[in-house]
């Protein structure tokens, strides 16, 4: 996310009791009671705490497929019909490593209900005799307190980005370019940009029409 919109999503935490500490090192969870009691940092701080929740990201467990010879590393790798390497065999999901033309091509693993739905339906199609491809844009939400947040397309790797309307308002959206073309789109309460600004995705990135909140995103 650009400054603009994480520093907002921070406020908007910070203003509902949440207190951030950033670059802090955690070197010890104490146990109280048989349980988590309090979090040690580095320099000495001690923070009292009823619940520790630890969110480093997963690993996807691809160990047995790639034992029995299926292609992959950080995932299994499957083609454009979640077909891994071995016969017969497909995998869909946060552990399907897949060439994503939303990033360039690049080889990635998306976690995300609709990126599991999606293959999912491209697998029942295949089994079914039916003509089918992986080619979905990516997209994801999350609700937080009174802000819905949507994204369509990838953030990573963007050069440029615009924000139509104010952040002030609560409503807002901050669009995405990469290469000249628009890559992304989140909108928070606003999700009339989120709609339209699948249709954006992959075409040339007007900074002066984006921000123009007046203007619909639609092509």
């Amino acid at each position: 996310m650009p400054p603009p919109l994480s520093a907002f999503l921070q406020r908007a935490h910070e203003a509902h009791g949440v207190t951030f500490r950033l670059d802090a090192q955690v070197t010890g969870i104490e146990e109280v009671g048989r349980r988590a009691g309090a979090v040690h940092l580095h320099g000495g701080a001690r923070l009292p705490a009823d619940l520790v929740l630890v969110g480093i990201g997963i690993v996807p467990s691809v160990a047995p497929l790639l034992a029995a010879g299926a292609h992959g590393g950080d995932g299994v790798a499957v083609d454009d019909g979640c077909r891994t390497s071995l016969p017969d065999v497909f995998a869909i999901g946060d552990c399907a490593l897949h060439a994503n033309r939303f990033a360039d091509g690049a080889a990635i693993r998306l976690e995300s209900v609709q990126n599991a739905h999606d293959q999912a339906q491209t697998v029942a199609r295949l089994l079914t005799g039916s003509p089918a491809h992986y080619d979905s844009i990516p997209w994801f939400w999350s609700h937080q307190y009174d802000l819905k947040l949507q994204t369509v397309g990838l953030v990573p790797g963007y050069d440029a980005f615009v924000l139509r309307g104010d952040p002030a308002g609560r409503a807002f959206s901050a669009v995405y370019g990469r290469k000249g073309l628009v890559c992304a789109v989140t909108s928070i309460n606003v999700p009339r940009d989120f709609v339209q600004g699948r249709a954006l995705i992959g075409h040339p990135f007007d900074a002066g029409r984006i921000a123009d909140a007046s203007t619909p995103l639609r092509v």
